[in-house]
């Protein structure tokens, strides 16, 4: 904000209601369009994309699974054909995840093995049920998975932490989102008028302030947009109070702090010569003295 310079149309016609600075507008609104984006593709990877991943690699564990449970069969006769079904599922997850439950026999190992990352990979998708784990016919489960998985290559293993971090992507972006369209709308409902004959501003809450009542306007912020208005201490109601003003949020507003500046202290000009001329007056005293 290095530019002081004041729009004199602005200053010189009255304003009920300082319109929304339209850059400030365009700017916020495609940071929230962006964060609001995020937060629905993380909602798309955790509703959709996601667990349609972990469905297929519960598919592929199944296969893994069935392929041990028909090499099992050499071992122990029959093990494929009637205990290739899992019934009650989460007692079955419970029992195998007990390091108590491995057999002594290798290729039956390897089946439990391979049935308990099978029930893992449901248990993540939600499908920890007998409609997924029991079926009519082993073999040509088996068969159909065979066909599938020939041609497919094996995706990647999805884990509940994944789901998770997608969620809260989306819960934390759409509160960003929600939270910044809060704020424009308040932004929005805050209210500068302003008559030019008078100089008189209007900020919100219906206070009105005129260069007469400025004792002084603070710039410590004006690289940030605020200026802090310093009011005298005979104000009506705003007696010795200090009121930050965001110039960036609303057309117009800083123009008329501008102007009201001007006509209270004279010109930026002028306010230079009467520093350069103070200064001066300070080195002449100085030298007079030595």
């Amino acid at each position: 904000m290095a530019d002081q310079s004041i729009d004199r149309e602005a200053v010189a016609t009255d304003c009920p209601r300082a319109p929304l600075n339209k850059r400030w507008t365009v700017k916020l609104s495609v940071i929230m369009i962006i964060v609001f984006g995020f937060g629905a593709y993380g909602y798309y990877d955790a509703a959709i994309a996601y667990p349609a991943r972990g469905v297929r690699y519960a598919e592929w564990a199944k296969w893994q699974y069935l392929e041990q449970a028909k090499l099992a069969n050499a071992e122990e006769p029959g093990v494929f054909r009637y205990q290739s079904s899992v019934t009650n599922p989460g007692e079955e997850l419970t029992r195998l995840r007990d390091p108590s439950s491995q057999s002594s026999r290798p290729l039956r190992a390897s089946m439990m093995a391979s049935r308990l990352v099978w029930l893992e990979a449901l248990k993540v998708v939600g499908h920890l049920t007998e409609e997924h784990t029991v079926f009519e016919s082993p073999q040509e489960e088996l068969s159909r998975l065979e066909a599938d998985w020939q041609t497919s290559s094996v995706p990647k293993p999805l884990h509940a932490f994944d789901l998770i971090v997608q969620w809260l992507i989306m819960g934390v972006c759409w509160a960003i989102a929600l939270v910044m369209a809060i704020h424009m709308l308040r932004v929005r409902a805050k209210k500068y008028s302003w008559v030019a004959d008078s100089m008189t501003l209007t900020i919100p809450g219906g206070q009105s302030i005129t260069p007469e009542d400025l004792e002084e306007v603070d710039k410590r912020k004006w690289d940030k947009f605020i200026v802090f208005l310093k009011i005298k201490p005979d104000h009506a109601t705003l007696a010795g109070q200090e009121i930050a003003v965001d110039t960036y949020q609303h057309q117009f507003v800083e123009d008329w702090i501008l102007a009201m500046e001007e006509q209270a202290f004279g010109s930026q000009e002028d306010q230079d010569e009467q520093h350069e001329h103070d200064h001066a007056d300070d080195e002449d005293s100085t030298t007079t003295e030595s």
